[in-house]
């Protein structure tokens, strides 16, 4: 198995919005999905626990994995459950959930140092990341190699954007952080969207970002949540399902 980037061990990759409801959970499953078909070990990590979170979106039975991982009666190494349709492996949490939103800083420790002992049996490990806990979420991002920020281009989108890539730049400033614009009207809007994030990180943060993909709005997305499935299974020929593709392609790539 090659690894997902060259000369690059234990890939953690985090998965962060500014905005909730941004289609962060859609967009962590579909480019795990999207690396698993490529022959690619995957593990899809839920750390956000929302009401459409990767159990909701998948129809998947409830859990008490992460009751159990709190009170120390499993580890992540024997936690993960394989999804042979999706292609990856997933730690997952019930649908509203509150759990994470309320891990102990010490717990959060230990799981950040279980995580990249972890990722060594993977080619990358992918989490979705949570806005309720601050401390949990910065304890991830700052393991990460690799942050994905997801942002929208309304006025609100964008001011909540920049305000996450500081908070990246200040807790895992050796990471690699890409940028996908969800929700645009059109590739330009969301070229012009990163442009403008581009711009604001380089003037004040003197931050080098990189625009991983746009994905323009699409009926189909919502319509497979609501189902409980797939791109790949309800709609394996559609332009998000080519945007998801490229932006797996890209992310495998080595650093320019």
């Amino acid at each position: 198995m090659t690894n997902m980037q060259s000369g690059k061990q234990n890939r953690i990759i985090s998965v962060c919005a500014g905005l909730k409801g941004s289609g962060k959970t859609w967009l962590t499953a579909a480019l795990a999905q999207a690396l698993g078909i490529k022959g690619y070990k995957v593990l899809f990590f839920d750390a956000d626990g929302g009401a459409e979170n990767i159990a909701y979106q998948f129809g998947l039975k409830h859990t008490d994995t992460f009751s159990k991982m709190l009170k120390g009666y499993i580890s992540l190494n024997n936690a993960s459950v394989f999804l042979s349709k999706n292609k990856f492996e997933l730690i997952y949490a019930n649908p509203h959930e509150k759990m994470m939103s309320s891990y102990p800083v010490g717990r959060a420790q230990i799981l950040a140092l279980d995580m990249q002992n972890l990722a060594a049996k993977y080619d990358g490990i992918m989490i979705d990341c949570l806005s309720d806990n601050a401390t949990l979420k910065n304890t991830l991002v700052s393991i990460s190699t690799d942050v994905i920020l997801l942002v929208t281009p309304s006025a609100s989108g964008l001011a909540k954007a920049y305000a996450e890539l500081e908070t990246i730049e200040k807790i895992a400033p050796h990471a690699r952080i890409f940028v996908v614009v969800n929700h645009a009207l059109s590739v330009s809007q969301g070229e012009h969207t990163f442009q403008t994030l581009l711009e604001a990180s380089q003037k004040f943060m003197q931050r080098k970002i990189e625009l991983l993909g746009v994905l323009c709005q699409d009926g189909r997305i919502r319509d497979c949540v609501l189902n409980k499935t797939t791109l790949f299974e309800r709609y394996p020929v559609c332009e998000s399902l080519e945007a998801v593709t490229l932006m797996a392609a890209n992310l495998m790539k080595g650093e320019k």
